[in-house]
């Protein structure tokens, strides 16, 4: 199965490519790949701006469509895609979790997504996707209807609450991601997005 990256977002709140903020001695990024290549016989980097992560030595998956947000790299993402089902996770995303992950893809068989939900609601940015959601992924970004759950009622959805996870992931911060300075500041040791100690 394939598992695609998301880091061709413009950062306009954080400041920088969250991509590439520190994690530990890695990366964002780096840090993805190191837990996804557990799962995944394949992964790809869903951005515009192939400079960035040449040292990934990954697939490089430019929009095919630009300027349509993650609607727009998930449908390319998908199209490049060996596998028919892919996951699906953005790149601020630096807590993802195994246990998480395989469980939702055991949930796959049956669906054309599986998305997490929590308080906050839908995580489609940590969800697994069929290729059968192509068509109608990209007839939403032709419709200019871009938000990514807009697609979702005409495939086949498996909703998971994070209640159904919680002994692999008891405060489900695995679905965290992170926007801004502040975010950044509080999850990952207190530190800005340039290393320093705040």
């Amino acid at each position: 199965m394939t598992a695609i990256i998301l880091a061709g977002g413009k950062s306009r709140r954080m400041g920088s490519p969250k991509a590439l903020l520190r994690f530990g001695d890695k990366t964002f990024i780096e840090h993805q790949v190191s837990i996804l290549r557990k799962i995944f016989d394949e992964i790809l980097i869903s951005a515009n701006d192939s400079s960035l992560y040449k040292n990934l030595n990954l697939p490089i998956v430019p929009d095919i469509i630009p300027e349509k947000g993650p609607l727009g790299g998930i449908s390319a993402g998908l199209i490049r895609a060996t596998s028919f089902h892919a996951f699906v996770v953005a790149c601020d995303m630096p807590f993802i979790r195994e246990e998480v992950i395989l469980y939702l893809k055991g949930l796959t068989d049956d669906y054309d997504a599986v998305v997490p939900q929590t308080s906050r609601g839908l995580e489609p940015m940590h969800a697994f996707y069929s290729r059968n959601c192509i068509e109608p992924m990209q007839r939403c970004i032709h419709e200019g209807r871009l938000r990514i759950i807009d697609f979702l009622p005409e495939v086949r959805v498996r909703i998971v609450d994070t209640k159904e996870f919680a002994g692999l992931d008891t405060s489900a911060q695995s679905l965290v991601n992170l926007n801004t300075v502040e975010e950044y500041k509080k999850y990952c040791n207190k530190k800005t997005p340039d290393g320093n100690n705040s």
